[in-house]
């Protein structure tokens, strides 16, 4: 855990540091260092990561390779052109982690209010390890981010577009297409919840039914689990969700881009909790939640500037890093971090 604590540390500490020295907000230094620590890690960090890097360990020949048709085809091209030049998996996880970490920076830069605590969010939340384990969603996650703009301007072609994208390398960027039109429903944020937490109970099961037809990856999403871990996550954002709510109604937030922001956050955790509700695999379905669980990183500094109190924020920023100890020491394979063996110096 403590290499995760120290990524955190030096990263939060040089944004606040250049802010201070030169008014601006640091991008490449905490580019590069996040983008390292996840590069430079072993396949053995993060569930998924035996399976991803499978094909460079093995050293498998570019011209044996097999374009599959239950993977998704950007997937597939990206690691066909590494494949073509290295065998190491440490270019699959540089390349990965760049395209990940530049995303989200990308747009946390643009429209943070407060610049490092949304980087620290972007950490201890669990937004930036995500892909450490789910490396395909990871990257259609990442590249979703940048159809943020698109939705807050009511530009659905490009938002269109951009879902598109995403799903060339994970399919369940397609799901974010009906999430425009019930965000920008002419309706309260209140009864946009209703109506998605109704919606979700009734057509849930045949949701993950279909999608685990339509990927051999994910028929283990029909089954059932008796993880604590999922419901944990989505109990945890549910109470952010009632205090965000909350804080809106006590301090009359009004500012039309952030209700639409915290209305697509709320809509998606309202429409995970009856699939929650059917005890569905964690690692399934319910990672449809962190596509909408990063707006957080944009959301909370707003409110927490509203409160405009140092403890608060402090307490705040005190329980999403126990949040981050927690889920990262104990879910998902994540401890302890292993350095990839090629940088081992003893």
């Amino acid at each position: 855990m403590i290499p995760y604590l120290l990524v955190l540390s030096f990263v939060t500490f040089w944004i606040v540091l250049e802010q201070k020295a030169l008014n601006r907000k640091s991008f490449w230094v905490p580019l590069i260092v996040l983008t390292l620590f996840a590069g430079v890690r072993s396949f053995r960090v993060g569930t998924d990561s035996w399976n991803y890097t499978q094909d460079f360990r093995e050293q498998l020949d570019v011209y044996n390779f097999k374009f599959e048709a239950f993977v998704e085809l950007g997937y597939q091209a990206l690691e066909y052109a590494l494949l073509g030049v290295t065998h190491s998996y440490f270019w699959l996880f540089i390349s990965t982690a760049f395209i990940v970490v530049f995303c989200y920076l990308t747009i946390i830069r643009k429209y943070s209010v407060d610049y490092w605590f949304s980087v620290y969010l972007f950490i201890t939340l669990g937004i930036y390890p995500f892909f450490f384990n789910g490396l395909r969603q990871g990257l259609a996650m990442a590249i979703f981010a940048f159809a943020l703009p698109f939705l807050l301007d009511k530009r659905l072609i490009p938002y269109l577009l951009i879902c598109l994208l995403a799903s060339l390398f994970h399919t369940t960027a397609l799901f974010m297409i009906p999430f425009y039109f019930l965000v920008h429903l002419n309706i309260a944020p209140l009864y946009k919840i209703i109506i998605t937490f109704i919606g979700s109970f009734t057509i849930s099961g045949m949701l993950i039914a279909y999608i685990a037809s339509t990927n051999a990856r994910y028929e283990g999403y029909v089954a059932t689990s008796d993880s604590a871990g999922g419901l944990f996550i989505l109990g945890f954002y549910l109470a952010l969700l009632l205090f965000i709510l909350f804080i809106i109604r006590l301090y009359k937030i009004k500012d039309e881009s952030f209700i639409t922001l915290f209305s697509f956050y709320a809509i998606g955790v309202a429409f995970m909790i009856p699939i929650a509700m059917l005890g569905a695999n964690p690692s399934g379905p319910q990672r449809l939640l962190s596509y909408f669980t990063w707006t957080l990183v944009l959301i909370l500094p707003v409110i927490f500037k509203k409160i405009n109190n140092i403890y608060i924020t402090g307490i705040g920023a005190g329980l999403f890093l126990i949040y981050f100890v927690l889920t990262t020491s104990r879910f998902s394979n994540l401890t302890p971090y292993i350095i990839n063996p090629i940088f081992e110096i003893f």
